[in-house]
């Protein structure tokens, strides 16, 4: 079973353009938190328990930049200290709740949910797509009940794209496309390049490609759950000087043991000035992580929480998904020391 997440890296909280000045409630690694930008513009995360007598602070009322509790009207500012208790003049030492490293990047708010002396903010993994004006992009949210392993395993092997997806970006070529893997500076390199095939329906909305394209993708994973698909297509007997390039950002929080949170974003280098078409990409992409989500959601359920046993029989395509999980296992092993 592994089940586990790493806790010394900074995962993805929220979308920036989600947190302002209300409270947000979000768990992340089985730890209850809650969210809000303070006046002056920052951030603050911390664990949603009041120190009084543990009722969530989410339940609570901001006043200013204090979160008063619901329940006796203890104060919380955004450092967890306590800045008023109704009753009494005196505050105890205890009255302070726990807060979490906070960075706010690339329009995405990054929690750090280990040892706090350990959160470098040079280490937030680089999705500068999402703030770079060479790409259009975007961006949706999914709650998927399934251990983010799961979904890792999902996007590093892609030829279910030919099964699960094939009313929009799949078709039959694309698992019979030989696979290469590799491991190079600790993270996983997943390829796939589809000569000559038919453009499945997602591909001649957004491309204009009409005849059989040349297509590629892949997937670069970096523990513990973000993956980044480089894709691209270009007509069959053009050259890929022509080709139209996109970047699939998928960055994946780990909830509980078995579900997680699934903050996606799809950026592209193309026709910038077409917003029905970011429109269309956007109803497509939740169209088909939909369908992720029910395959994904009904695996965990046959998996229990024995999440190793998915690959109980392993097959050609799964290299990608268990050199990801070799990484993952390392990095739970190095922790536990």
């Amino acid at each position: 079973m592994t089940a586990a997440a790493p806790r010394n890296f900074w995962y993805v909280a929220a979308f920036a353009e989600d947190i302002g000045h209300t409270l947000t409630a979000r768990t992340i690694l089985n730890q209850p938190l809650v969210m809000f930008r303070t006046t002056a513009g920052q951030v603050a995360i911390l664990e949603d328990r009041c120190p009084h007598r543990a009722v969530p602070l989410s339940l609570g009322t901001l006043v200013d930049d204090t979160i008063r509790c619901t329940y006796h009207g203890m104060q919380i500012r955004a450092d967890g200290s306590c800045a008023r208790i109704p009753c009494q003049d005196m505050i105890p030492g205890k009255a302070r709740a726990a807060t979490f490293p906070v960075v706010e990047r690339d329009k995405l708010i990054w929690v750090w949910m280990g040892d706090a002396a350990k959160a470098d903010a040079a280490k937030v993994p680089d999705f500068h797509w999402f703030d770079d004006a060479g790409w259009t992009t975007c961006h949706g949210y999914h709650h998927v009940g399934a251990n983010y392993q799961l979904l890792n395993d999902n996007l590093l092997d892609l030829s279910h794209e030919s099964y699960v997806h094939e009313d929009t970006i799949g078709n039959d070529a694309v698992a019979e496309a030989p696979v290469t893997s590799f491991v190079k500076d600790g993270k996983v390199y997943v390829s796939r390049e589809i000569n000559n095939c038919e453009a499945p329906p997602f591909y001649r909305k957004t491309t204009g490609f009409t005849s059989n394209i040349n297509r590629w993708h892949t997937t670069i994973f970096e523990p513990p759950s973000f993956n980044v698909i480089e894709n691209g297509s270009y007509p069959h007997d053009g050259s890929r000087s022509q080709a139209l390039e996109r970047r699939i950002l998928n960055m994946i929080t780990p909830e509980t043991d078995t579900s997680s949170h699934y903050f996606w974003g799809v950026a592209r280098a193309f026709l910038h000035e077409d917003t029905a078409l970011t429109g269309y990409i956007r109803e497509q992409i939740y169209h088909t992580f939909d369908q992720d989500k029910v395959l994904l959601e009904a695996q965990q359920r046959n998996l229990g929480t024995a999440t190793d046993a998915a690959f109980s029989v392993a097959l050609r395509t799964d290299i990608g998904p268990i050199q990801a999980r070799k990484l993952v296992k390392q990095i739970l092993e190095d922790e536990a020391v």
